[in-house]
């Protein structure tokens, strides 16, 4: 069943429903999850419904509520002069980005989504109402920024507005040799100012083209000269960076035209199928290049791979024991993306992820940004989390003991059992 509540209240309805009568849930917000875990075979309280922005000028603030996309929140408040720091996709909800930690185009200079969270609305396993902020349920508030979906369901955001308009930004298109590319970037990227993310699109339609995307929130002709040897690699077969309101940070990404691939066919209506897996690199090694150029090599047609997310400024300055989001200078993620229209594609594009992936843990580190760590196995949850995991551990056994909201990167309490069985699978599933 699918309970779509228009509030806070609801959601408790919901919740008291589904521990009365036992039956699994899982919660949905934006529904971009890796591990397809907004959806069940119970419940689904699915929060779409809930989309209420309410901003405060004079404080520096706005609420919003857990039904609310990226690109809604960003047009509220941009009409306004303000600005999340929030991920890089616009159509990724707000509350699963917040909950996983958020890293995106102004993490250099404003810090993770969770550092910009003053306060938070959450339901409980039981049913209850709190509000979590630096002096009110502050184990939660510390828990939710970063611990997942593992505590409750956040109904409600309030984040801290910073000023930002215009930047410089859009994109630039090369076709290069992938591991010389790869190369400049690592070490471009270690010279990048706290203004600066850059991030990567390599997509592998007949020899890989490598879409660099860019955002430089500082002043214009400092901008400028940062940019410089990245606008100069080449040259490019387009570049379309300029100075821009925030807002339409990536609105040149279709005048890449022929660049961004082959059209979906005629009769396919909607996006493509997609399977994809992620990880994170402590560094952008030339080992890890090479492997990278290998993959591509190896690619079926319709598949990308992306690299981004570089951890500097802002967003290293926080504790590490600030919030449970691991905090690794100079660490980057990545994926392996497979893209298909036809049910035919499907068996090798999936293939080709999971051997690139699988080739690419030797580079890769141990932990990975929550996001974008594609398996739910208890050591890949717990080496993300590193030294905070304990914590987090102490704190899911108060606020759900008996694992209740386990469709996530679940943090196991070991003496628990879950709330409701696990349920079986129908006649003929795998």
């Amino acid at each position: 069943m699918i309970s779509r509540p228009a509030s806070s209240d609801d959601v408790v309805k919901a919740v008291r429903y589904a521990r009365e009568k036992q039956t699994d849930v899982a919660v949905r917000s934006g529904g971009h999850d890796l591990l397809g875990a907004s959806v069940c075979d119970g419940m689904v309280i699915d929060l779409s419904q809930m989309k209420k922005i309410e901003i405060d000028r004079d404080a520096g603030t706005v609420r919003v509520e857990a039904g609310v996309r990226a690109s809604d929140l960003n047009r509220a408040t941009q009409a306004v002069g303000m600005a999340v720091p929030l991920g890089c996709h616009p159509a990724v909800g707000i509350a699963g980005l917040t909950l996983g930690g958020g890293l995106g185009w102004l993490l250099g200079k404003y810090g993770a989504t969770c550092d910009n969270l003053a306060g938070i609305d959450v339901v409980t396993a039981d049913g209850s109402i709190l509000h979590a902020s630096t002096t009110e349920n502050s184990d939660l508030f510390w828990a939710v920024r970063g611990g997942g979906g593992n505590f409750g369901i956040a109904t409600a955001f309030e984040y801290r507005l910073h000023a930002v308009d215009q930047v410089m930004g859009g994109v630039i298109a090369y076709r290069a040799d992938l591991a010389q590319f790869l190369r400049f970037y690592s070490a471009f990227m270690k010279e990048a100012p706290p203004e600066l993310t850059v991030e990567l699109n390599i997509l592998l339609n007949a020899g890989p083209t490598i879409i660099v995307m860019v955002c430089w929130s500082g002043d214009a002709t400092e901008g400028a000269r940062v940019l410089r040897p990245l606008r100069s690699f080449g040259p490019p077969a387009k570049d379309l960076v300029n100075s821009v309101a925030y807002l339409h940070l990536m609105d040149s990404f279709p005048q890449l035209g022929s660049l961004l691939g082959p059209p979906p066919p005629r009769d396919r209506k909607g996006p493509p199928d997609i399977y994809w897996r992620g990880g994170s690199l402590l560094a952008l090694t030339n080992a890890a290049a090479d492997q990278l150029a290998a993959i591509a090599a190896d690619a079926p047609p319709g598949s990308s791979m992306g690299i981004g997310h570089y951890m500097h400024g802002q967003v290293c300055r926080v504790a590490a024991n600030a919030s449970p989001l691991p905090r690794v200078d100079g660490q980057y993620t990545y994926f392996i993306n497979g893209s298909w229209y036809e049910e035919r594609q499907a068996e090798a594009s999936m293939a080709w992820v999971d051997r690139s992936w699988k080739a690419m843990r030797p580079h890769s580190s141990e932990g990975a940004y929550i996001n974008y760590l594609s398996t739910d196995d208890p050591s890949a949850v717990q080496a993300s989390y590193g030294k905070n995991y304990a914590r987090l551990v102490q704190l899911k056994r108060k606020f759900d003991p008996t694992n209740f909201f386990h469709h996530n990167r679940n943090i196991r309490v070991p003496s628990a059992t879950a709330a409701v069985p696990t349920p079986k699978a129908r006649p003929g599933a795998a």
